[in-house]
């Protein structure tokens, strides 16, 4: 229980003070008997009194509380290789381009339900599907520069299998629709045929495939800050967004491809998928509701008002 006064507590008690005082005066000043006056004074009293759990305004926690949220099932597919982290991107990583948009996607589509994979040299499903936005966001904020000396470079075949696994058992729930964003530079540095993805297309009602970096491209760094050199060429290793990948992975998607320069290129496709989804009413154990229950002592107040008013109209 917590209380929440209309007016402060002390003001309160000085207010209530002068009021009983003043009924206190009125009632020794009335020519009843001494049975009266006591009576008078008891009532005036618990009038005052009764005041107190009205003006304090109690309330109790209400352990249902429910809201309306997008019945809507997100996957985020990120791209963790070595060049995500170039920065071509406003001065800064790719990578952080890239958090800095799901971060906003969690914010938008708040309610929802979302599920991260990742992928460099290779594929691993980082959390299943959970409401819980802030595993989320700690997890993609825990991702660390590659090792140099592992990478292996960068496919975009790596998710296909985890994310065929997860669209499947996406979405099972009645009504629940599946939205996908794949955040990546599409820079593909491995020599291998390209998986066709049109099958996944009808496991995803929405989403984007979203490209980070640009065609001009920008040097790497190490995590230890070194500059990383072309083996070939020995001359600092240059990435570079390759959108006709990623327009070619949204094609087989059939959902949109957006070059990101703003978190919020992708209003339009939030909105889309909100607009079209369903709302369910659900319970959340996070959030501290609580109830008024000053009425349910204005009945009492109400019935030693008159009693009062009655003994000091005699």
């Amino acid at each position: 229980m917590r209380f929440q006064p209309v007016i402060p507590i002390a003001v309160l008690v000085i207010l209530l003070v002068v009021l009983f005082i003043f009924l206190l005066i009125g009632a020794l000043r009335n020519h009843g008997t001494v049975l009266h006056k006591i009576v008078t004074i008891i009532v005036s009293a618990l009038l005052c009194l009764s005041v107190v759990p009205i003006a304090a305004r109690p309330m109790i926690k209400n352990k249902d509380v429910q809201y309306a949220r997008p019945n809507l099932d997100v996957l985020f597919v990120l791209d963790t290789t070595m060049s995500m982290w170039a920065e071509d991107y406003h001065g800064d990583s790719r990578m952080s381009g890239a958090i800095e948009t799901m971060e906003y996607v969690m914010e938008e589509m708040s309610g929802s339900s979302f599920a991260l994979i990742t992928f460099g040299n290779k594929s691993e499903i980082k959390l299943p599907i959970t409401q819980d936005a802030q595993s989320i966001d700690d997890a993609i904020k825990a991702i660390q520069i590659p090792d140099k000396w592992l990478a292996e470079g960068t496919s975009l075949n790596s998710p296909f299998e985890n994310m065929e696994y997860m669209l499947s058992h996406m979405g099972k729930e009645e009504g629940h629709e599946r939205i996908v964003f794949f955040l990546s530079d599409g820079e593909i540095t491995v020599d291998e045929e390209k998986i066709d993805f049109s099958d996944m297309a009808s496991m995803i009602d929405g989403g984007a495939v979203l490209g980070f970096g640009t065609k001009q491209g920008a040097t790497m760094t190490d995590k230890y800050g070194f500059k990383l050199y072309d083996h070939d060429t020995f001359s600092e290793a240059v990435t570079c967004l390759d959108m006709d990948s990623l327009n070619d992975l949204a094609d087989e998607l059939e959902i949109d491809s957006i070059q990101m320069d703003n978190k919020k290129d992708v209003s339009d496709v939030i909105a889309k998928a909100v607009a079209n989804a369903e709302e369910i009413l659900a319970n959340r154990d996070d959030l501290d509701n609580y109830d008024d229950i000053y009425y349910m002592f204005v009945p009492g107040f109400m019935v030693l008002l008159l009693a009062a008013f009655l003994l000091f109209k005699e």
